[in-house]
């Protein structure tokens, strides 16, 4: 069994207590990103002058791909690299604020660029790339491909331009990673005490800017490049490091046999790229690991590197990148049990995503076999198949309750009649989200031809599959899988209600949807005493009660249905059920709603139980969950969870932890995420921020430092049903 003890971990792979000590040079960083996370966030101002560059020397008649192309060419080229004292992944850009002196120049820049066509919109930031070709191929192999499909016999005229693009753009990387080289090699003659370390970082990146890897902190390297290079060449600004157990295990296991690399050095190179993520991207956001899971022949993928990367996870405690478990009946008892101690730490990781389900939708969405399993949650919990899809995702959120709120204030300002029944309101409020769902549908629709205009993505295009076989662009359906998105909020305050609505209109007869509406729209002021009502004697969803779950059934699946009978570019339209921050945005601009929750609060943070609803425990609350089907909703679905975390001091407590997570996933849950984390914490941590900088929770897929949260939002948290076991 893995065991966390005092000052290490005991993993299955390994005899000996595997310290989680870092290096003092590196937790310096790792603390470096933690005080820079509280500072505000800079750009990359050097991108505004690269895109204006380029966009001067545009003309009318050249292609709209070699001008993507170049810009992101000009922007890799001309890319600072910030190199620091313990780093042994490098790489990342000087991120900085814009100086006063700058200023007119950048005005100027801008200037040019209002002549250039807005890019059309959609999602291009949720990105997971094939790291395959670059590791197998190195980018010399990937441009002397480029060139042999170019020249090819039967190449159309269209594709040849298509392949110039991308061999624009990957010379455009590669140029960045000799800079990176070049920058390392000039920090050798500046830190002479770490000379010898920066000339091997040089060697490193001067060989991959060419050649393929041969060795696991060459290969790791490379991974950091490549996401660095989408994010910033291209826009791609969450581009994740994906499924490092199976991506580098190859490189790993070579090493480890021939002497060159110990567990030791690669937890600590796996902890560098773990921290540098944290440079470039601020809190309130997302990044994704995902480890374990089944391959393409349905085997578990278990391995030493899918320990490593938690182990790094629990060392490293930033917000970046948060670690996912994809789940099967298969996974072995020892990575259940160490992910579970982990999550007795108050991590919050790692979340757990069942592969069975989320293969299942994705197969019947037209995804082979062997890709299903190779699936990332792109950031918080939505789906892509890792290197293989243009996915857009949370296009757009819904607001559930909002839609209940509409037609009774209809009704109450007489513009429609009183509905007659519960089932006549639940029709019109169908209908309104109907319309919703439809108009973004049309409207996604046109941005997704846009894009086939005035988008493209050449360096994307190099790294998903299968646009360099098809010899079209990213934009332009050279992706293997294609479509958009969405997700509903506020399912179960839709829910609980309609239950409310039924009780206090159709059923007992106390009043009219006006008068209802009247009373909500003074934030039950006066009511207090009906509000309590509503709260503590009516049924709530979440509770494994039946009747309640039975109408949340049913309109997750409307939602799921109503989504699905629209196309969006290439695809039908794609359900969720998740919601970042959303549901506290939302919240913040929806009056109070029948289900007693008051003007202004959060809505329910997931597809489970409104905050503080649950009361009968959490094996009745995942019940609840799962009593409707969760294959469809690759947009993404969470069931958030919370401990206190004395109730898991014990063996047999963690044990019982596990049988709530697996007594989800087996009855197909989607995903499930756990805060270990005491109210009691909670409420000092808002009086004295300064003492909790990197207490982590999780919030609506995603977590975030609860000290850089809203006071709306860790209110929120603070309120969820806290479980006994």
């Amino acid at each position: 069994m893995a065991t966390i003890v005092e000052t290490g971990i005991r993993i299955p792979t390994m005899s000996d207590e595997f310290s989680l000590e870092l290096p003092p040079e590196i937790m310096a960083l790792r603390d470096k990103a933690l005080a820079r996370h509280r500072e505000e966030k800079p750009g990359l101002p050097e991108n505004t002058l690269a895109d204006a560059r380029a966009w001067a020397e545009h003309t009318e008649d050249e292609d709209w791909l070699i001008w993507r192309a170049r810009r992101t060419a000009e922007r890799l080229r001309s890319m600072p690299v910030e190199l620091e004292p313990g780093e042994r992944i490098v790489g990342k850009p000087r991120l900085r604020h814009v100086t006063p002196e700058e200023g007119p120049e950048l005005r100027k820049a801008q200037e040019t660029l209002a002549s250039c066509p807005p890019f059309p919109g959609g999602d291009a930031g949720h990105f997971h790339p094939d790291y395959e070709p670059f590791l197998e191929k190195g980018i010399c192999g990937i441009l002397d491909e480029i060139d042999s499909r170019k020249n090819a016999e039967g190449t159309t005229e269209e594709q040849r331009t298509f392949y110039e693009a991308c061999r624009i753009a990957m010379e455009g990387m590669s140029a960045f990673v000799k800079n990176t080289a070049d920058a390392c090699e000039a920090m050798a003659g500046e830190d002479a005490e770490n000379a010898e370390r920066w000339r091997e970082l040089a060697a490193i990146c001067r060989n991959v800017a060419t050649e393929a890897p041969t060795t696991f902190h060459e290969a790791i390297q490379l991974m950091f490049l490549t996401e660095i290079a989408l994010w910033f060449g291209e826009d791609h600004g969450l581009a994740s490091p994906g499924r490092m157990d199976q991506t580098l295990r190859r490189f790993y296991e070579a090493d480890k046999a021939a002497g060159r690399i110990t567990p030791r050095e690669a937890f600590e190179l796996i902890s560098c790229l773990f921290i540098q993520m944290n440079r470039i991207l601020w809190p309130g956001s997302a990044v994704a690991v995902m480890v374990g899971g089944l391959d393409g022949q349905g085997k578990d993928i278990t391995n030493e590197l899918t320990y490593l990367c938690l182990a790094a996870r629990l060392a490293t405690k930033l917000v970046y990148p948060t670690v996912g478990v994809a789940w099967h009946e298969g996974t072995p008892d020892e990575l259940m049990n160490f992910s579970t101690e982990i999550l007795a730490t108050g991590l919050g990781d790692p979340a757990f995503f069942n592969d069975e389900v989320i293969s299942e939708g994705l197969r019947a969405h037209g995804v082979s076999e062997e890709d299903s399993h190779n699936f990332m949650n792109s950031t918080c919990v939505e789906i892509k198949v890792a290197g293989r899809s243009n996915m857009w995702v949370t296009q757009p959120y819904f607001n559930m309750p909002r839609a209940l709120l509409d037609v009774m204030a209809e009704v109450a300002q007489d513009k429609q009649p009183e509905p007659q029944s519960l089932g006549e309101l639940q029709e019109r409020v169908r209908e309104n989200l109907a319309g919703q769902i439809r108009f973004h549908a049309e409207r996604l629709d046109g941005v997704w031809k846009q894009r086939e205009k005035t988008g493209g993505f050449p360096l994307a295009s190099c790294v998903v599959q299968d646009c360099l076989e098809r010899g079209r662009d990213f934009d332009r359906g050279g992706a293997r899988y294609n479509w958009v998105e969405n997700s509903f909020v506020g399912l179960a305050n839709l829910v609980d209600g309609l239950i409310a609505v039924n009780e206090l209109v159709y059923d007992k007869k106390e009043m009219s949807i006006a008068d209802l509406y009247e009373i909500l729209q003074k934030d039950f002021e006066g009511h207090e005493d009906l509000r309590q009502r509503i709260l503590n004697t009516l049924p709530k969803y979440g509770n494994d009660d039946d009747a309640a779950d039975e109408l949340a059934k049913k309109w997750a699946e409307f939602a799921i249905d109503t989504t699905e009978s629209h196309t969006v570019g290439l695809h039908c339209y794609m359900p969720g059920f998740f919601c970042w921050v959303v549901h506290e945005r939302f919240g913040s601009e929806t009056g109070a709603t029948p289900d007693g929750r008051h003007a202004g609060w959060p809505l329910a943070d997931g597809a489970g139980g409104a905050q503080g609803r649950e009361k009968k425990g959490p094996t009745a609350s995942v019940k609840s969950t799962t009593k409707w089907s969760h294959c469809e909703v690759l947009g993404g679905l969470v069931h958030n969870a919370k401990f206190a975390k004395g109730m898991l001091k014990k063996e047999e407590d963690r044990q019982a932890l596990r049988h709530v997570i697996e007594t989800y996933l087996k009855r197909g849950g989607f995903e499930i995420q756990i805060n270990v984390v005491g109210k009691e914490d909670l409420l000092d941590a808002q009086e004295h921020p300064e003492q909790y900088p990197d207490l982590l929770v999780r919030v609506a897929g995603y977590s975030d430092y609860f000290i850089h949260l809203n006071k709306n939002m860790q209110d929120e948290v603070i309120a969820r049903t806290e479980h006994e076991l």
